[in-house]
């Protein structure tokens, strides 16, 4: 059996027209449906975005204002401990400071009444310290 090839027939584009629009009029519909469905849901996304930023700043601003404040009340005790230590070596400080110069001033009344008393037993036994020698004294010219 050998095949029989037929003419074909030929179709213009005017009447492919409501094939075409009957294929390519929901697919542009669809399209565009698609379309608008992505850019509400992208809004949405992009504010619920937005919304939760706020909040999680307002969240950790919350907590970092309730950990600053003992943080902040333990810094000062800490600091006033400091202080009122610091002002007790300041007062233990001059307390011995004082007692220092009153053990010196003692020191130095003691010693001024010991080169009195020396002074005094040696003019009474005759001894006496020698004079230092002037430059120009007669001893400096003997020697």
């Amino acid at each position: 059996m050998w095949l029989r090839l037929r003419p074909v027939e030929s179709i213009s584009l005017v009447d492919l027209g409501p094939v075409i629009a009957a294929v390519l009029g929901p697919m542009l519909a669809f399209v565009v449906v698609s379309m608008r469905y992505q850019h509400l849901d992208s809004v949405k996304t992009r504010e619920l975005i937005e919304r939760s930023s706020r909040e999680t700043l307002e969240k950790a601003g919350e907590l970092i204002e309730r950990s600053v404040d003992p943080l902040e009340r333990s810094f000062s005790a800490g600091l006033g401990s400091l202080s009122a230590e610091l002002a007790e070596h300041k007062r233990g400080t001059k307390e011995s400071f004082r007692e220092v110069n009153r053990s010196l001033r003692e020191m130095n009344g003691s010693l001024a009444d010991a080169r009195e008393r020396l002074a005094r037993i040696e003019g009474h036994l005759g001894i006496g310290a020698v004079p230092p020698v002037e430059p120009g004294d007669a001893a400096d010219e003997a020697a």
